[in-house]
């Protein structure tokens, strides 16, 4: 086999190689597409590119290249503020956590002092609001929510005391999903983002006199005091200086 022939043999291959990878990118570019238009037909509406978070996003964390990146997003599910441009992201530091998956919004860097005063022992977080959610737009601020996780196997709950930041009025955001701000107690955050992520995140409100858990825990203690003052009472009074006491002395 003479050197000019493996010449125009290999030359041969590089183009069908080449050929090759070009009618895979055309193809994995077609099933995107198609996978857009569906969407579109599902959704109706356009496509837009927002930034994404890759994991979730806490709040005083720095926000890396690694941490973000730009994905297609049905505009009509786009939530109100979704940031646009890595820019506007990287390098920033987070105020409000931001769940894995979930698009990055200014609220997420939020100055603190736009943020309604937040309990003690507790942070900030938004979620966005939805049929499944459990709350409407317009929810009080104030408002005491309990928070459960709703799977095929069942619910369990997450946190008995979410209270409500600040929620959109009932005719903002329209065609936008819009965010309602929450004060979650620290220890609660993290299930609470990965219930949001998976969609399985519901909020329930509670009457008034639904007990918080810092009062059923108090609870014993008042009634462990009640017995004491029952038995004085039960006893007549009888003690020292008391009239029985001192009659059965004079006897």
């Amino acid at each position: 086999m003479s050197l000019r022939f493996r010449l125009v043999f290999a030359s041969a291959c590089a183009v069908l190689v080449l050929l090759a990878f070009t009618a895979y990118g055309n193809h994995v570019r077609a099933q995107a597409e198609q996978v857009r238009n569906a969407a579109i037909a599902r959704y109706g509406g356009e496509v837009v590119s927002l930034v994404v978070s890759n994991s979730a996003l806490e709040p005083g964390q720095v926000v890396g290249e690694k941490d973000v990146s730009v994905r297609d997003w049905v505009a009509d599910l786009a939530p109100q503020g979704a940031l646009t441009s890595l820019d506007d992201v990287i390098g920033r530091e987070v105020t409000v956590p931001v769940s894995k998956n979930a698009p990055v919004t200014k609220l997420a860097f939020r100055d603190s002092s736009e943020l309604a005063d937040i309990p003690s022992g507790h942070v900030a977080m938004s979620v966005p609001v939805n049929e499944k959610l459990g709350v409407t737009k317009g929810v009080p601020q104030g408002t005491r929510l309990l928070a459960y996780e709703v799977t095929d196997e069942g619910s369990k709950p997450l946190s008995e005391d979410v209270t409500v930041l600040s929620a959109p009025s009932s005719s903002s955001s329209m065609g936008m999903t819009a965010q309602i701000s929450l004060a979650v107690p620290a220890d609660d955050v993290s299930s609470l983002l990965d219930a949001s992520g998976r969609g399985d995140l519901r909020l329930v409100m509670p009457a008034d006199d639904v007990k918080r858990p810092e009062e059923v825990a108090s609870a014993p203690e008042s009634r462990a005091e009640k017995p004491e003052e029952d038995s004085e009472e039960d006893s007549g009074g009888v003690g020292e200086g008391s009239p029985r006491s001192l009659a059965e002395e004079s006897r």
